[in-house]
């Protein structure tokens, strides 16, 4: 499990520990990932429009808080790589 965002329907975002059985279709979640450089933006295949816009603006956030080097990946649910179930299996929570 590893610490992540959550995005929720007021547009907001709420901090969880997520692993790969924790995603669901109608969710967004933003993961960042230390090890490769990353910030995955995860979306669900039914997730509503108002949480992918709010998970974009927080991925975008996020990238900028870790400083140079880092970069957004935006992941469609069954489409993931390898990498990003990866980084799900790291300590954090």
């Amino acid at each position: 499990m590893v610490n992540g965002l959550e995005m929720q329907d007021d547009g907001t975002s709420k901090s969880v520990c997520i692993n790969r059985n924790s995603l669901s279709s109608e969710g967004v979640f933003c993961v960042v990932d230390n090890e490769g450089k990353n910030v995955f933006l995860w979306l669900g295949k039914e997730a509503p429009v108002r949480k992918r816009f709010v998970g974009a603006q927080t991925a975008s956030r996020l990238r900028d808080e870790q400083g140079t080097g880092f970069r957004v990946r935006s992941l469609d649910e069954g489409n993931e790589p390898t990498q990003f179930f990866n980084s799900l299996e790291h300590e954090g929570c």
